[in-house]
């Protein structure tokens, strides 16, 4: 899906997020580290998420230790180069707030 960078999917969803405690300088984690990752709760802004203007970004999106988390894992329903339907869906349930 294309994602529309509207930040929903990193406010409204619950789910378990590198610690940004845990986050090396180098943009690895100890895999050893038990606090690695944290629960995101729904409703919660993910501390990586950040804007410009009005365009969300995931601050760790390009680092290693995003690589196979859950937010790396998902996948939306739809076809490939359909616009996101998860924006959508948040907005008409008046949960555009972030």
């Amino acid at each position: 899906m294309i994602c529309k960078r509207c930040g929903l999917c990193c406010t409204k969803l619950d789910v378990m997020i590198i610690n940004p405690r845990s986050i090396r300088p180098d943009g690895t984690v100890d895999p050893a580290d038990q606090d690695s990752m944290i629960a995101k709760p729904a409703g919660r802004r993910c501390p990586h998420l950040a804007y410009l203007g009005e365009v969300a970004v995931c601050t760790i999106h390009d680092l290693p230790c995003y690589k196979g988390t859950p937010c790396d894992r998902f996948e939306a329903i739809g076809p490939e180069d359909g616009v996101c339907l998860i924006s959508g869906y948040f907005r008409s349930l008046g949960s555009a707030e972030l």
